[in-house]
């Protein structure tokens, strides 16, 4: 009689995982796990994870009969790191990161409040359970669960690998209520960009640049690196980009239904606005931008100026800024100086450069 395998989706709390691994009905490490062991940041990121009550990926379990006790015992399939995390956190081994929680950093479960204690011992983990599974089985399920899984895009690599300030930092202002609400007044980013964490890597991008200036969009991963132990710079930078969404907010109107949505638009915008209101690393600012009525009406007109069969001579510069390697320094420094004057200059100066900026064009039409 051929046996079918049943799956159960169950919660289980932490203490029963707890329980089971002092019963030895729990099998953390079955033969076909061979995955690298977690470093100490990514184990303290779980931890803290539970700790806070946050969701954390499923673990997928088979059900089985122990070999030592001959009782019914849970194989780890996957999710053996993230288990380990929380069992070596309860039994003194591991302590929070104070990277990661600076209220809780330095202690491992008997440091926590009581009620802290109480709530990560009932903290419920997801769970797939497979029943009557051989190991043809179990790879077989694995081999359907991971054909269509995306490859992680550059932002998602980083998200896996660091876990220190410069990442907590980028994670809070992309996330919060006031920037999620911005983004989705903007409509700068899809659902789908959303998903794939573009705007956490646009987050990332312009927090280097307030940091240290404007840089290659690769420098986002040296800064991980640089400030996954401290950053110093947290507090002015997180200030800086927060005035600068909320400025760049103001201007939602000309950013929707122009091209400064687009990526390299957008970022040369957000960078623009924190350099004239804060300042940035060899910037042009700070100088105080205009009101969002001037600046909407110059950002449509440099709109229209580069949608037109024959480009203004003085916007040559600028065009060729968005075609090619546009997230390089170059590019972006060019439409940093553009932009910073489509922010800051008086009306009657904006006016003259706009009359500067448009006589390549006329010059051309009148040769037709």
């Amino acid at each position: 009689m051929v046996t079918m395998t049943v799956y159960y989706r169950e919660n289980h709390s932490v203490n029963d995982f707890i329980r089971w691994r002092k019963e030895g009905e729990l099998i953390l490490r079955p033969k076909f796990q061979r995955r690298p062991v977690w470093q100490y940041p990514a184990r303290s990121y779980l931890v803290d994870t539970v700790v806070r009550g946050l969701p954390m990926p499923k673990i997928f379990l088979r059900r089985v009969v122990s070999e030592t006790t001959k009782l019914k015992a849970y194989e780890v399939v996957d999710g053996q790191q993230r288990l380990q995390a929380i069992l070596d956190f309860h039994a003194g081994s591991l302590k929070l990161s104070r990277d990661q929680n600076q209220e809780l950093g330095g202690v491992s479960f008997e440091g926590l409040p009581e009620p802290a204690q109480r709530s990560f011992l009932e903290y419920e983990i997801s769970t797939e359970v497979m029943e009557d599974a051989n190991d043809s089985e179990v790879y077989g399920m694995f081999e359907r669960l991971n054909r269509y899984t995306l490859a992680l895009n550059p932002q998602e690599r980083l998200n896996a690998k660091y876990f220190g300030p410069f990442k907590q930092t980028v994670y809070k202002l992309a996330a919060d209520q006031t920037s999620l609400d911005a983004w989705k007044k903007l409509k700068a980013f899809t659902d789908r960009q959303v998903s794939r964490m573009s705007e956490v890597e646009h987050t990332s991008d312009v927090l280097v640049a307030i940091v240290e200036g404007i840089s290659d969009i690769t420098a986002m991963r040296a800064a991980y690196e640089r400030y996954d132990k401290q950053f110093p710079k947290q507090e002015g930078a997180t200030k800086s980009f927060h005035a600068a969404l909320q400025y760049v907010l103001t201007l939602s109107g000309a950013v929707n239904k122009t091209r400064f949505r687009q990526r390299s638009w957008f970022y040369s915008l957000m960078v623009a606005a924190a350099d004239s209101i804060s300042g940035i690393p060899n910037g042009l600012g700070p100088l105080k931008p205009r009101p969002c009525s001037e600046v909407t009406s110059r950002m449509c007109q440099i709109d229209e100026a580069l949608k037109m069969p024959i480009v203004p001579g003085g916007l040559a510069k600028l065009q060729k800024s968005f075609s090619g390697q546009t997230s390089h320094v170059p590019p972006r420094q060019t439409r940093h100086e553009y932009f910073f004057e489509m922010l800051t200059l008086s009306q009657s100066k904006w006016d003259a450069r706009w009359k500067n900026l448009s006589e390549g064009m006329t010059m051309i039409q009148n040769r037709i």
